[in-house]
């Protein structure tokens, strides 16, 4: 017991003198868009295509039934509404609407 306290404790310290900010490393930017036209899994596909190619991107998860898609990026990207809007007119579709789910949008 008392050797695992003790383990413990050099960990913290050490996390807390390396300087490392572990929550700034795993911190993602997430953006909800609410997309028209998104009618099938080929509209889908077409869409997840276009904002592949958004530096940063992460993932994506596209619900069809809502029109939406939630897109994750990586942390330090600055992200633009005017990229978003590039990503889905490409694929063909209208962008209905931007929502910051986490992170700051590059001015």
């Amino acid at each position: 017991m008392k050797k695992n306290l003790i383990v413990a404790l050099l960990c913290l310290l050490l996390i807390y003198f390396s300087g490392a900010d572990v929550s700034a490393k795993d911190a993602t930017q997430k953006v909800m868009i609410k997309v028209e036209g998104l009618y099938c899994p080929f509209c889908s596909y077409g869409l997840e295509k276009q904002v592949k190619k958004i530096e940063g991107f992460k993932s994506v998860q596209i619900n069809i039934k809502e029109g939406t898609a939630e897109i994750e990026f990586k942390s330090g990207v600055e992200i633009s509404e005017k990229a978003i809007l590039t990503a889905v007119e490409d694929a063909g579709f209208d962008l209905d609407g931007v929502k910051w789910l986490t992170g700051k949008k590059a001015q």
